[in-house]
């Protein structure tokens, strides 16, 4: 079974509330499936919601191909009879002619988009393939990180360095307005505005955006260019402390890590500063993969959930080879952006005492998906179990409290990691002090 632990939306600041619920885009990991889509309901004694779907031929009892079948009983066949009741009056009086297949592709995005978790949505097939795309590291576009933010608004948390982006003045928690003249606060998804950014190498766009940190908006004109996003980067900051910023969890960021943790060690780090600030998740299967790296046999997470209709209970552990002596310390940097795959990671090394962290409350997401791709290439992602840290904790919608909380000053807002002087650092000042004298 794949899992995939999910990308968060950013916390943001407070913005005036979307007039409508928006999924939040995520890094996925796709899981083939080959059943049809089926076109008619049925409830208890075939109860069929008939309307424009009637007109496609698929008038038939239970046994029907083309049948899916619900409770019987009364409040589910209210439910289906209501449900035909809608559909009744959307085919007969909206203002254009409705075909089923519109009909059919509206009941699939509600009934995903709906269902109750924030974390399970339908993507089209477009947005799966920007997806895709994303988890390559290479587009063409301005070089800004963004997610939706707890507001439901498009928010910049991550400006890359030497980026258009960054020429161009945009800064991290910046709003999406619009973009190139085209108003895209109530639009339903990030992939939307993100597809609407990129474009062909050399072209303009021209962005309107809110600065929460000044009150204003700003226009920006960026020209598009290639763009590689390094997940991840490393250096020296003493003769014996190393320093890893990790971006993301994508896809190859494992093998990075372990040869930055080889590089490290072999410059004479003997402890490190992990940076997971602004870093909103990603792949399951790298943050186990990065956690085995550094840990000797341990357990790195419990999770519990559903698949093919039934419950199941897993460990994931890590084997007994380990690439650093028992003696390596780890100072982990979070904030408010830190999400999932950065509260596994964070959590198991401070449950196995390896870990001190440093910084401001995590987001709070201890829950992962898997991505099923439909016949159409579009797909579904379905929250599909919960993770519990080795000492059985779960942080969903909790998150992760430091060791030793930290703000950053107010000079820093809207800066980047990468932007911050050492003056302006102050979490990554503590974790050095830290390390220096540990208790």
């Amino acid at each position: 079974m794949n899992h995939q632990i999910y990308q968060q939306p950013s916390p943001g600041t407070p913005m005036p509330e979307p007039k409508r619920g928006r999924p939040i885009w995520t890094y996925v990991l796709t899981v083939l499936i080959t059943a049809s889509i089926t076109f008619m309901l049925t409830a208890g004694g075939a109860i069929l919601i008939g309307a424009g779907l009637a007109r496609a031929g698929l008038i038939g009892g239970r046994s029907s191909p083309n049948a899916l079948s619900f409770a019987d009983d009364a409040e589910t066949k209210k439910a289906v009879a209501k449900l035909k009741d809608t559909i009744k009056i959307l085919d007969d009086n909206y203002y254009e002619e409705l075909s089923d297949v519109k009909i059919l592709e509206a009941m699939v995005s509600g009934v995903v988009d709906r269902i109750g978790s924030r974390y399970t949505m339908y993507l089209t097939a477009e947005q799966y393939n920007m997806l895709e795309e994303s988890m390559q590291g290479e587009y063409v576009g301005i070089g800004a990180l963004v997610m939706i933010n707890r507001n439901g608004l498009v928010e910049i948390t991550e400006v890359l360095q030497g980026s258009p982006a960054e020429s161009a003045g945009l800064r991290t928690g910046d709003v999406f307005l619009d973009v190139d003249g085209v108003d895209v606060s109530e639009i339903s998804t990030v992939e939307e505005v993100a597809a609407m950014v990129k474009g062909q190498e050399g072209t303009i766009v021209e962005l309107l955006m809110f600065r929460p940190t000044e009150g204003r908006n700003l226009t920006f004109r960026i020209e598009r260019r290639r763009i590689t996003n390094a997940a991840l980067n490393s250096r020296m900051l003493t003769d014996e402390i190393g320093y890893i910023q990790i971006r993301e969890f994508s896809g190859g960021v494992a093998e990075l890590f372990a040869a930055a943790i080889d590089d490290l060690q072999a410059r004479g780090a003997e402890r490190l500063v992990i940076d997971l600030r602004n870093n909103s998740g990603g792949r399951a299967d790298e943050v186990i993969r990065m956690l085995d790296y550094i840990l000797p046999k341990m357990v790195i997470a419990t999770i519990q959930g559903r698949a093919d209709g039934r419950p199941f209970k897993e460990t994931w552990h890590s084997d007994e080879k380990t690439a650093v002596p028992d003696t390596m310390r780890y100072a982990i940097l979070i904030n408010g952006m830190s999400a999932s795959a950065s509260e596994l990671f964070s959590g198991c090394l401070r449950d196995h005492n390896k870990a001190y962290l440093i910084g401001e409350q995590s987001f709070g997401k201890g829950s992962g998906t898997q991505t099923f791709l439909l016949p159409d290439k579009s797909a579904v992602n379905v929250t599909t179990f919960l993770y519990y840290l080795p000492n059985g904790e779960s942080i969903e919608e909790v998150g992760l409290t430091p060791d030793l909380p930290v703000a950053l000053p107010d000079e820093a807002a809207g800066l980047s990691i990468h932007q911050l002087t050492p003056e302006l650092d102050t979490q990554l000042a503590a974790a050095l002090n830290y390390l220096e004298n540990p208790e």
